[in-house]
């Protein structure tokens, strides 16, 4: 069973990595600073997080339909195809081209 689990682990953090996804707070994608840090993915369109109740509940994560999410282990990924999430995309989006200029 733990190597289930470990497996499962490797798994979603190689495709972090295939998906460009960055580890960044709250805040840099438009969420009270309280929902901690989320992991990004601009490239596959989602947001994902270790720490659902801190992002469900000061994030407004709650609100995100079932269908626009999916756990995979510890991990809860959430789809720009709900304007919740692809509102912090495009904030995060924003907000690293206006620090490039």
């Amino acid at each position: 069973m733990w190597q289930l689990q470990e497996q499962i682990e490797q798994m979603v953090d190689q495709y972090f990595e295939d998906a460009g996804a960055q580890r960044v707070s709250a805040e840099e994608v438009g969420l009270d600073s309280r929902a901690g840090y989320v992991f990004v993915s601009t490239e596959e369109g989602w947001i994902a997080s270790r720490v659902t109740r801190s992002l469900e509940h000061y994030g407004g994560f709650e609100y995100i339909d079932i269908e626009y999410r999916v756990t995979v282990g510890e991990i809860t990924f959430y789809s720009s195809d709900d304007s919740r999430v692809a509102d912090a995309l495009e904030y995060y989006i924003e907000n690293q081209n206006n620090q490039g200029e």
